[in-house]
Protein backbone atom coordinates (compact mmCIF):
# COMPACT_ATOMS: atom_id res chain seq x y z
CA UNK A 1 0.00 0.00 0.00
CA UNK A 2 0.91 3.74 -0.36
CA UNK A 3 1.80 6.27 2.35
CA UNK A 4 1.71 9.61 2.34
CA UNK A 5 3.56 11.88 4.43
CA UNK A 6 4.00 15.82 5.34
CA UNK A 7 4.96 18.74 8.22
CA UNK A 8 1.17 19.39 9.43
CA UNK A 9 3.01 22.66 10.26
CA UNK A 10 2.22 23.83 6.76
CA UNK A 11 -1.02 24.08 6.49
CA UNK A 12 -3.07 21.99 3.63
CA UNK A 13 -5.25 24.00 0.92
CA UNK A 14 -8.79 23.17 -0.02
CA UNK A 15 -9.86 23.19 -3.47
CA UNK A 16 -13.12 21.63 -4.02
CA UNK A 17 -15.48 19.64 -2.33
CA UNK A 18 -19.46 18.41 -2.44
CA UNK A 19 -21.51 15.31 -2.01
CA UNK A 20 -22.16 12.99 -4.62
CA UNK A 21 -25.06 10.82 -5.05
CA UNK A 22 -26.46 8.50 -7.59
CA UNK A 23 -28.60 5.45 -8.18
CA UNK A 24 -28.37 1.98 -8.50
CA UNK A 25 -26.08 1.36 -12.28
CA UNK A 26 -23.84 4.23 -11.79
CA UNK A 27 -20.44 4.50 -12.68
CA UNK A 28 -17.67 6.78 -12.07
CA UNK A 29 -16.45 8.50 -15.03
CA UNK A 30 -12.75 8.99 -15.84
CA UNK A 31 -11.23 11.77 -13.95
CA UNK A 32 -7.31 12.87 -14.12
CA UNK A 33 -5.55 14.94 -11.19
CA UNK A 34 -3.24 17.90 -11.90
CA UNK A 35 -1.68 18.02 -8.94
CA UNK A 36 -4.31 17.98 -6.09
CA UNK A 37 -5.04 14.95 -4.05
CA UNK A 38 -8.87 13.74 -3.68
CA UNK A 39 -10.04 12.14 -0.67
CA UNK A 40 -13.43 10.10 -1.39
CA UNK A 41 -15.33 9.15 2.07
CA UNK A 42 -18.06 6.48 0.50
CA UNK A 43 -21.04 6.75 3.17
CA UNK A 44 -22.74 4.32 0.87
CA UNK A 45 -21.82 1.76 -1.15
CA UNK A 46 -20.26 -0.22 -2.99
CA UNK A 47 -18.19 1.98 -5.61
CA UNK A 48 -16.27 0.65 -7.68
CA UNK A 49 -12.80 2.60 -8.66
CA UNK A 50 -9.46 1.88 -10.67
CA UNK A 51 -6.54 4.65 -10.06
CA UNK A 52 -3.76 4.00 -12.71
CA UNK A 53 -3.66 -0.28 -12.45
CA UNK A 54 -4.83 -0.60 -8.80
CA UNK A 55 -8.90 -1.59 -8.18
CA UNK A 56 -10.64 -0.50 -5.38
CA UNK A 57 -13.48 -1.33 -3.98
CA UNK A 58 -14.80 0.93 -1.43
CA UNK A 59 -17.71 0.21 1.09
CA UNK A 60 -19.89 2.04 3.49
CA UNK A 61 -17.03 4.08 5.77
CA UNK A 62 -13.81 3.35 3.40
CA UNK A 63 -11.80 5.89 2.42
CA UNK A 64 -9.96 6.16 -0.85
CA UNK A 65 -6.99 8.57 -1.33
CA UNK A 66 -6.30 9.21 -4.72
CA UNK A 67 -2.76 11.33 -5.36
CA UNK A 68 -1.91 13.40 -8.28
CA UNK A 69 -1.20 13.04 -11.84
CA UNK A 70 -3.12 9.88 -12.16
CA UNK A 71 -5.83 8.70 -14.31
CA UNK A 72 -8.87 7.63 -12.09
CA UNK A 73 -12.01 6.12 -13.56
CA UNK A 74 -15.13 3.71 -12.31
CA UNK A 75 -14.36 -0.24 -13.29
CA UNK A 76 -18.22 -1.00 -13.23
CA UNK A 77 -21.82 -0.18 -12.28
CA UNK A 78 -22.68 0.16 -8.87
CA UNK A 79 -24.88 -2.92 -7.72
CA UNK A 80 -27.43 -0.17 -5.32
CA UNK A 81 -27.60 3.44 -4.69
CA UNK A 82 -24.28 5.17 -3.90
CA UNK A 83 -23.30 8.30 -2.39
CA UNK A 84 -19.76 9.55 -1.32
CA UNK A 85 -17.96 12.92 -0.08
CA UNK A 86 -14.97 14.19 -2.46
CA UNK A 87 -12.60 16.84 -0.84
CA UNK A 88 -10.08 17.92 -3.40
CA UNK A 89 -6.12 19.18 -2.00
CA UNK A 90 -3.39 20.14 -2.23
CA UNK A 91 -0.73 19.22 -0.06
CA UNK A 92 2.08 20.91 1.22
CA UNK A 93 5.57 20.60 -0.87
CA UNK A 94 7.24 18.12 1.38
CA UNK A 95 4.98 15.51 0.83
CA UNK A 96 6.60 12.35 0.41
CA UNK A 97 5.33 9.20 -0.86
CA UNK A 98 6.18 5.94 0.10
CA UNK A 99 5.25 2.92 -1.89
CA UNK A 100 4.57 -0.88 -1.17
CA UNK A 101 5.33 -0.15 2.50
CA UNK A 102 3.24 -1.20 5.49
CA UNK A 103 2.24 0.53 8.86
CA UNK A 104 5.21 -0.85 10.85
CA UNK A 105 7.80 -0.32 8.13
CA UNK A 106 7.27 2.82 7.48
CA UNK A 107 10.59 4.86 8.07
CA UNK A 108 8.33 7.71 10.37
CA UNK A 109 9.01 8.44 14.52
CA UNK A 110 5.53 7.99 15.81
CA UNK A 111 6.56 10.21 18.49
CA UNK A 112 6.69 13.10 16.22
CA UNK A 113 3.57 14.90 16.41
CA UNK A 114 4.12 16.79 13.32
CA UNK A 115 4.01 14.16 11.02
CA UNK A 116 0.73 13.31 9.58
CA UNK A 117 0.75 9.82 7.50
CA UNK A 118 -2.18 8.88 5.11
CA UNK A 119 -2.57 5.48 3.60
CA UNK A 120 -4.25 5.43 0.23
CA UNK A 121 -7.21 3.00 1.63
CA UNK A 122 -8.47 3.22 4.98
CA UNK A 123 -11.90 2.63 6.86
CA UNK A 124 -13.10 4.62 9.81
CA UNK A 125 -14.81 3.42 12.30
CA UNK A 126 -16.96 6.52 13.78
CA UNK A 127 -17.46 8.51 10.47
CA UNK A 128 -20.09 11.10 12.73
CA UNK A 129 -16.74 12.68 13.77
CA UNK A 130 -15.28 12.90 10.65
CA UNK A 131 -18.75 13.97 8.63
CA UNK A 132 -19.09 17.27 10.74
CA UNK A 133 -15.79 18.41 9.85
CA UNK A 134 -16.40 17.67 6.42
CA UNK A 135 -19.73 19.56 6.35
CA UNK A 136 -18.06 22.09 8.39
CA UNK A 137 -15.72 22.34 5.51
CA UNK A 138 -17.76 22.33 2.45
CA UNK A 139 -20.32 25.18 4.28
CA UNK A 140 -17.00 27.42 3.78
CA UNK A 141 -17.01 30.68 1.18
CA UNK A 142 -14.32 30.25 -0.68
CA UNK A 143 -14.52 33.81 -2.05
CA UNK A 144 -14.48 34.96 1.87
CA UNK A 145 -10.53 35.04 2.38
CA UNK A 146 -11.27 34.86 6.34
CA UNK A 147 -13.29 31.65 5.09
CA UNK A 148 -10.68 30.42 2.81
CA UNK A 149 -8.30 29.99 5.95
CA UNK A 150 -10.48 28.09 8.24
CA UNK A 151 -11.53 26.06 5.19
CA UNK A 152 -7.24 25.32 5.23
CA UNK A 153 -7.22 25.02 8.88
CA UNK A 154 -10.05 22.50 8.43
CA UNK A 155 -8.72 20.23 5.83
CA UNK A 156 -5.78 20.03 7.90
CA UNK A 157 -7.70 18.53 11.14
CA UNK A 158 -9.76 15.94 8.89
CA UNK A 159 -6.16 14.60 8.08
CA UNK A 160 -4.29 15.10 10.98
CA UNK A 161 -7.88 13.38 12.87
CA UNK A 162 -7.58 10.42 9.99
CA UNK A 163 -3.30 10.18 11.10
CA UNK A 164 -3.62 9.88 14.11
CA UNK A 165 -5.82 6.79 14.09
CA UNK A 166 -3.11 5.62 11.64
CA UNK A 167 -0.58 6.38 14.56
CA UNK A 168 -2.03 4.60 17.27
CA UNK A 169 -2.26 1.40 15.24
CA UNK A 170 1.43 1.79 15.06
CA UNK A 171 1.91 2.44 18.50
CA UNK A 172 2.68 -0.25 20.97
CA UNK A 173 -0.11 -0.01 23.23
CA UNK A 174 0.25 -0.75 26.85
CA UNK A 175 -2.67 -3.40 28.38
CA UNK A 176 -4.79 -0.17 30.01
CA UNK A 177 -4.33 1.72 26.91
CA UNK A 178 -6.01 -1.37 24.93
CA UNK A 179 -8.65 -2.40 27.65
CA UNK A 180 -9.81 1.28 26.75
CA UNK A 181 -10.06 1.29 23.59
CA UNK A 182 -12.02 -2.01 23.70
CA UNK A 183 -14.61 -0.34 25.72
CA UNK A 184 -14.89 2.48 23.14
CA UNK A 185 -15.91 0.42 20.75
CA UNK A 186 -18.28 -1.52 22.93
CA UNK A 187 -19.85 1.77 23.98
CA UNK A 188 -19.91 2.77 20.38
CA UNK A 189 -21.79 -0.03 19.66
CA UNK A 190 -24.33 -0.16 22.51
CA UNK A 191 -25.26 3.57 22.70
CA UNK A 192 -28.47 2.92 22.14
CA UNK A 193 -28.55 1.55 25.34
CA UNK A 194 -27.21 4.53 26.99
CA UNK A 195 -24.80 2.10 29.28
CA UNK A 196 -23.77 3.72 32.68
CA UNK A 197 -20.41 3.82 34.20
CA UNK A 198 -21.56 0.31 36.13
CA UNK A 199 -22.36 -1.04 33.05
CA UNK A 200 -19.21 -0.67 31.53
CA UNK A 201 -17.28 -1.24 34.60
CA UNK A 202 -18.66 -5.37 34.27
CA UNK A 203 -17.99 -5.33 30.47
CA UNK A 204 -14.44 -5.32 31.66
CA UNK A 205 -14.27 -6.23 34.88
CA UNK A 206 -13.11 -3.13 37.12
CA UNK A 207 -14.13 -1.26 40.01
CA UNK A 208 -16.22 2.09 38.61
CA UNK A 209 -14.44 4.45 40.22
CA UNK A 210 -10.99 3.24 39.10
CA UNK A 211 -12.72 2.53 35.45
CA UNK A 212 -13.54 6.63 35.91
CA UNK A 213 -10.06 7.79 36.59
CA UNK A 214 -8.38 5.39 33.94
CA UNK A 215 -10.82 6.22 31.18
CA UNK A 216 -9.98 9.97 31.72
CA UNK A 217 -6.73 9.13 31.96
CA UNK A 218 -6.00 7.28 28.78
CA UNK A 219 -8.78 9.67 26.44
CA UNK A 220 -9.05 13.27 28.55
CA UNK A 221 -12.66 12.98 29.39
CA UNK A 222 -14.85 10.76 31.86
CA UNK A 223 -16.85 7.93 30.62
CA UNK A 224 -20.42 10.06 30.92
CA UNK A 225 -18.91 12.92 28.78
CA UNK A 226 -17.56 9.99 26.15
CA UNK A 227 -20.54 8.90 26.01
CA UNK A 228 -22.48 12.18 25.81
CA UNK A 229 -19.76 13.23 23.01
CA UNK A 230 -20.79 10.34 21.03
CA UNK A 231 -24.17 11.09 20.90
CA UNK A 232 -24.26 14.88 20.18
CA UNK A 233 -21.70 13.64 16.99
CA UNK A 234 -24.59 11.13 15.81
CA UNK A 235 -27.41 14.02 16.24
CA UNK A 236 -24.89 16.42 14.33
CA UNK A 237 -24.87 13.94 11.58
CA UNK A 238 -28.36 13.32 11.57
CA UNK A 239 -29.13 17.06 12.05
CA UNK A 240 -27.03 18.06 8.73
CA UNK A 241 -27.24 14.90 6.65
CA UNK A 242 -31.40 14.81 6.75
CA UNK A 243 -34.72 16.31 7.25
CA UNK A 244 -35.59 14.63 10.50
CA UNK A 245 -37.54 16.61 13.00
CA UNK A 246 -35.44 18.19 16.19
CA UNK A 247 -37.86 15.18 18.26
CA UNK A 248 -36.84 12.71 15.83
CA UNK A 249 -33.07 13.61 16.04
CA UNK A 250 -33.88 13.22 19.80
CA UNK A 251 -34.85 9.74 19.62
CA UNK A 252 -32.07 8.41 17.16
CA UNK A 253 -29.54 9.79 19.25
CA UNK A 254 -30.48 8.16 22.12
CA UNK A 255 -31.56 11.14 24.55
CA UNK A 256 -34.06 10.37 27.12
CA UNK A 257 -36.62 13.06 25.61
CA UNK A 258 -36.21 15.81 23.28
CA UNK A 259 -36.19 18.68 26.23
CA UNK A 260 -32.47 17.29 27.46
CA UNK A 261 -31.55 16.65 24.09
CA UNK A 262 -31.53 20.72 23.07
CA UNK A 263 -30.38 21.37 26.93
CA UNK A 264 -27.32 19.28 26.10
CA UNK A 265 -26.47 20.38 22.60
CA UNK A 266 -26.74 23.45 23.76
CA UNK A 267 -24.18 23.06 26.45
CA UNK A 268 -21.64 21.32 24.15
CA UNK A 269 -22.12 22.89 21.27
CA UNK A 270 -22.85 26.41 22.44
CA UNK A 271 -25.77 26.50 20.26
CA UNK A 272 -29.45 25.01 19.43
CA UNK A 273 -29.86 22.05 16.93
CA UNK A 274 -32.22 24.17 14.50
CA UNK A 275 -29.51 27.10 14.84
CA UNK A 276 -26.63 24.50 14.10
CA UNK A 277 -28.62 22.81 11.26
CA UNK A 278 -29.29 25.93 9.13
CA UNK A 279 -25.52 26.74 9.46
CA UNK A 280 -24.86 24.01 6.61
CA UNK A 281 -27.28 24.81 4.01
CA UNK A 282 -25.05 26.40 1.45
CA UNK A 283 -23.51 22.64 0.87
CA UNK A 284 -22.52 21.75 -2.61
CA UNK A 285 -24.95 18.73 -3.76
CA UNK A 286 -24.43 16.71 -7.05
CA UNK A 287 -25.85 13.52 -8.64
CA UNK A 288 -25.66 11.22 -11.32
CA UNK A 289 -27.03 13.89 -13.78
CA UNK A 290 -23.99 16.62 -12.15
CA UNK A 291 -20.58 15.31 -12.48
CA UNK A 292 -18.80 15.11 -8.87
CA UNK A 293 -16.37 18.80 -10.13
CA UNK A 294 -16.51 22.53 -9.40
CA UNK A 295 -15.14 24.91 -10.73
CA UNK A 296 -11.38 25.88 -9.37
CA UNK A 297 -11.60 29.36 -8.01
CA UNK A 298 -8.17 31.19 -9.68
CA UNK A 299 -6.19 31.95 -6.49
CA UNK A 300 -6.42 27.93 -5.73
CA UNK A 301 -5.89 27.08 -9.62
CA UNK A 302 -2.48 28.55 -9.88
CA UNK A 303 -1.16 26.79 -7.06
CA UNK A 304 -1.32 23.72 -9.64
CA UNK A 305 0.03 22.67 -13.07
CA UNK A 306 -1.73 22.43 -16.56
CA UNK A 307 -5.76 22.53 -15.32
CA UNK A 308 -7.28 24.76 -17.68
CA UNK A 309 -10.34 22.07 -17.18
CA UNK A 310 -10.13 20.51 -13.80
CA UNK A 311 -11.10 17.16 -13.94
CA UNK A 312 -9.85 16.38 -17.75
CA UNK A 313 -7.80 13.72 -19.21
CA UNK A 314 -4.50 15.03 -21.06
CA UNK A 315 -4.59 14.55 -24.64
CA UNK A 316 -0.91 13.01 -24.07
Amino acid sequence: MEYYTFDINNSVTFMVGGIFSAQKGWQHSARYHHGDYELILCTKGPLYIKVQNTEYTLNTNDVLFVPPYQLMIGTKPSPADIEFYWLHFILPKNTTTFNNMTLGSLPVDTQQPNVCVIPQQFRLNNIDHFIVFIHQLLNSNLQNVYDRKTANCLSTIILTEISKSIFNQLSEKTSNVERIDRLKEWIRVNLYKSPTVLDMAEEIQLNPQYLSKLFKKVTGIPPKQYLLQLKIQTAQSLLIRTNLSIKEIATNSYFENEKLFMRQFKQVCGMTPSKYRAQFDEIYHNNQIISPVLPIPEEISRHLNDIPDFGKIPDN
